[in-house]
């Protein structure tokens, strides 16, 4: 099991959203979370990714306990996150964005934060000529932005900017990406293009956990997936399954 998050109880402040979520994610998987606003979506994948404090249960990582970890400490084990907004630089440009995807593995003679828990990366620290060298390799999984690099983040369409994020995402080959609704706001056609950008992702060998309200377009991408209702697991299975769960269809998918 490369990730296993077991009776999740989490939130903001003292309100608490999770009532004990549980969910796993296999290596070369792509898991899908979905329900109904307000269920847990997201606050599932912050508390995963440490960014929300765990009041009960825990989280398993590579088979190491991580529960109550700082995201700095995931980051450099190999978990990536994608939120939903502010998931650029809007003032940097495209290049910039995707080397300080690279940020926590640059060699730095300063006593910088992340220095500290470097003995914990999974992979070695990299000195600005591997970081330029990475990003090149990088934007070659996203051939749109080659022409853009010099633009500044900010200038980009909103399917371009998510296109962005997921670049600088896969800046560290993280071995877990999380995924915060990557296809909020965009147009169908957009979205066609962000979900086969994924696909491509998970091909090759990203495992993914991605949260998302297009259920349907999500699903059939997903080889497993989960529905959270007000903070509860409600159904689950492969992907398949829930598309022709007459239930899930009835109370998530429209029809």
């Amino acid at each position: 099991m490369l990730l296993r998050a077991q009776d999740l109880h989490s939130g903001y402040g003292e309100m608490e959203i999770l009532h004990g979520v549980s969910m796993t994610l296999d290596k070369g998987e792509i898991v899908t979370v979905i329900g109904p606003n307000g269920a847990g979506k997201s606050t599932l994948i912050k508390t995963m990714f440490g960014l929300l404090k765990i009041t009960k249960g825990q989280v398993h990582f590579n088979e190491n306990d991580i529960t109550g970890k700082h995201p700095r400490e995931l980051v450099l084990q190999g978990l990536a996150y994608v939120p939903q907004t502010s998931n650029t630089f809007p003032s940097l440009t495209v290049l910039e964005n995707l080397e300080m995807g690279a940020i926590t593995r640059r060699t730095s003679p300063l006593p910088l934060p992340w220095n500290r828990t470097q003995r914990l990366a999974t992979q070695k620290p990299m000195n600005d000529a591997e970081i330029r060298e990475r990003a090149a390799g990088v934007i070659e999984m996203f051939p749109n932005l080659q022409p853009k690099l010099r633009e500044r983040a900010g200038t980009l369409s909103g399917g371009e900017q998510q296109m962005v994020a997921l670049a600088k995402s896969m800046m560290l080959d993280p071995t877990v990406l999380l995924i915060d609704e990557p296809s909020a706001g965009l147009a169908p056609k957009l979205v066609d293009t962000l979900f086969s950008k994924i696909v491509e992702i998970n091909g090759n060998g990203t495992a993914i956990v991605m949260v998302e309200q297009n259920a349907k377009k999500a699903l059939g991408i997903a080889h497993r997936g989960y529905v959270l209702e007000t903070g509860r697991n409600r159904f689950e299975g492969t992907g398949e399954e829930l598309l022709h769960n007459t239930d899930v269809a009835r109370l998530y998918l429209g029809g």
